[in-house]
């Protein structure tokens, strides 16, 4: 049975996970309405562009672009063989969204690849997600701009972890991150383009942490990161990672690239700590970042 153009768009469309093909050249020429609702970027915007024409651009779990070099679905193009891997894709909105993607080479009748078809799911918790920002929004203790938990809330959320330290012994790491020339952004172009920014970076922050772990802005262009029951190298590899995320995402505004880096202090709670006293030295430790540099992590 031959299937038309028109029968296939339909078929796609019907299924709730995100799909596309690719030809060799790994030309986008189907995308259904699953992956234009995951991604931001609708079909006529991506038929006929390659995912890393400044649309899709992954990266890996070490904030790495996969575009370039280790492409999930080039290696399924070039070995034959369907490939698995749990990425981070660009949405069209900026931020990063992490996502679990098969990849299925093509073949025509004589056995040669002609292409490649990619099913992508979301990995993130979205239903926890969901009813979490619907109690902050009824206590009120949710940032108005981002959507994410604000200072008071996350002045809440430490206090719980040094009382689960104390009684449990469970180890706790906050980072401290700031945007970097955050004022020259909002100079350089608007402050909607400021806000554009931070809710981007909210975004990219909050897709790519675990559900038992908590972000919030602490103010203006802060943001606190606490991670639940972590070592100090797990500490360290989740600061680098976030800020390699932070330094992939990106958006347009009248066809300029807009982008921006983070700059970020990494510390475990340790005992006789406070709310006071933690931030404190989470947020020394970022201006250490900012001096040497920025776009780093500091560890203490």
């Amino acid at each position: 049975m031959h299937l038309t153009e028109k029968f296939l768009t339909e078929l796609l469309d019907t299924l709730f996970e995100a799909v596309y093909f690719t030809d060799n050249e790994r030309m986008i020429f189907h995308w259904n309405k699953a992956a234009e609702l995951l991604t931001g970027f609708s079909r006529d915007e991506i038929a006929g562009h390659r995912c890393h024409d400044n649309m899709l651009v992954h990266v890996d779990g070490e904030g790495n672009s996969l575009c370039t070099g280790n492409c999930p679905l080039l290696k399924a193009i070039q070995s034959k063989k369907p490939n698995e891997s749990e990425i981070y894709l660009h949405h069209k909105d900026g931020h990063r969204v992490p996502v679990y993607v098969r990849i299925m080479p093509l073949f025509n009748e004589k056995g040669d690849v002609t292409g490649a078809i990619e099913v992508f799911t979301n990995s993130s918790s979205r239903i926890e997600l969901t009813s979490q920002i619907g109690e902050l929004k009824q206590l009120s203790m949710h940032d108005t701009l981002t959507g994410i938990p604000n200072r008071r809330y996350a002045e809440k959320i430490i206090l719980d972890r040094i009382d689960e330290m104390n009684r449990f012994g469970w180890r706790m790491g906050l980072i401290f991150f700031d945007i970097d020339k955050f004022k020259h952004i909002n100079d350089s172009y608007s402050h909607s383009t400021g806000d554009k920014m931070l809710k981007m970076i909210a975004n990219t922050l909050r897709e790519s942490i675990r559900s038992v772990d908590f972000i919030s802005r602490w103010g203006g262009e802060e943001f606190v990161v606490i991670l639940r029951n972590v070592t100090v190298e797990q500490l360290t590899e989740k600061a680098e990672l976030l800020r390699k995320l932070v330094k992939e995402s990106f958006f347009f505004e009248n066809n300029t690239l807009i982008s921006a880096t983070i700059s970020g202090g990494a510390t475990m709670l340790i005992p006789g700590d406070t709310v006071e006293s933690v931030i404190e030295r989470a947020d020394r430790l970022m201006y250490g970042s900012k001096n040497n540099g920025r776009n780093r992590i500091t560890l203490g």
